[in-house]
């Protein structure tokens, strides 16, 4: 899975400039709901950062807080942008996550897995945009759940 992701990271990087297109930078931060059965809820909080190759492509990094697990999850991920309109877009992520439980957690436990996401993005302005998004981690590694995460942000272009 490692090479897997380095390869698909390297194409990004290889690719991208042939679609050279105004490449701008974006932060954005949100509050989240994250679920797992046999876990419970938790309320959560979160940062991305991420590179603009063009209207369409993309990668981001996270920070998520999942407080009520006492975890934190860092992620990198290819983001996909598809326009329905000339202010809402259809996103799609693909990246790897690295999450690891506080010291004072129930099983003081860490991993890296997959993670996939699906959502909306509405433009407020040029440089303003809301974002809805739903993000799963499958098989969430040494605690044999999926860790489900409903996000709601703002994001600023820049």
């Amino acid at each position: 899975m490692k090479k897997f992701m380095m390869a698909m990271l390297l194409t990004a990087v290889v690719v991208a400039p042939a679609a050279y297109a105004s490449p701008s930078f974006d932060f954005g931060a949100n509050i989240a709901r994250t679920t797992t059965s046999g876990y419970g809820n938790s309320a959560d909080f979160g940062l991305t950062a991420g590179y603009n190759f063009n209207q369409s492509i993309g990668v981001e990094g996270g920070y998520e807080s999942l407080m009520g697990y006492e975890m934190t999850l860092l992620s990198v991920s290819a983001l996909g942008r598809y326009r329905i309109s000339d202010h809402i877009h259809l996103l799609g992520l693909l990246g790897m996550s690295y999450w690891t439980e506080s010291p004072t957690g129930k099983y003081k436990a860490s991993g890296v897995d997959p993670l996939l996401g699906l959502g909306l993005s509405y433009s407020l302005t040029r440089a303003v945009s809301i974002r809805a998004e739903y993000q799963f981690v499958p098989h969430f590694n040494g605690l044999g759940t999926n860790l489900n995460t409903f996000l709601i942000g703002v994001n600023y272009r820049f």
